[in-house]
């Protein structure tokens, strides 16, 4: 049935994406959820801003419980700082730091790395007809998720 068939292919590759760990070595290793936490910091930082842990669920739909479990390894690791705003006593934004960007961002270039490998085997032309199935795909679950 193509229901089962689907939902094989889908756990299948998120099920290889998720067990990667984003690190040289296991003792560097970025498990997937604290990987994605620490990209979505990156790119607030790129751009002059910080994030919170409320702001990191609803972006992505990890249970508060999670991200305060995801948030607290990162801090014990060295990678993230959480500092109360001078402008808004009630946020606690949340920063990679020095050490921890740089650890991110080489996990980051590994992963592009393995990335491109994946284009050279499929070929552009395939993966750029992938990428709007996927986001499609993606966002019609999301809506259906919402529904109930």
């Amino acid at each position: 049935m193509l229901n089962e068939e689907l939902l094989s292919a889908w756990l299948e590759l998120t099920s290889v994406v998720d067990n990667q760990r984003l690190g040289s070595d296991r003792r560097e290793a970025l498990p997937f959820n604290e990987a994605v936490v620490c990209s979505l910091l990156a790119g607030a930082q790129r751009g002059g801003g910080s994030l919170t842990a409320s702001e990191l669920c609803a972006r992505t739909r990890i249970l508060k419980s999670q991200m305060n479990a995801i948030l607290s390894s990162l801090e014990h690791k060295g990678i993230i700082s959480r500092q109360r705003s001078l402008s808004d006593r009630r946020r606690v934004e949340l920063r990679l730091m020095p050490a921890g960007f740089e650890r991110y961002e080489a996990a980051h270039r590994r992963v592009l790395d393995m990335v491109d490998r994946l284009i050279i085997r499929m070929g552009e032309e395939r993966v750029r007809s992938l990428l709007p199935l996927l986001r499609q795909a993606a966002e019609i679950f999301d809506q259906i998720q919402q529904e109930g």
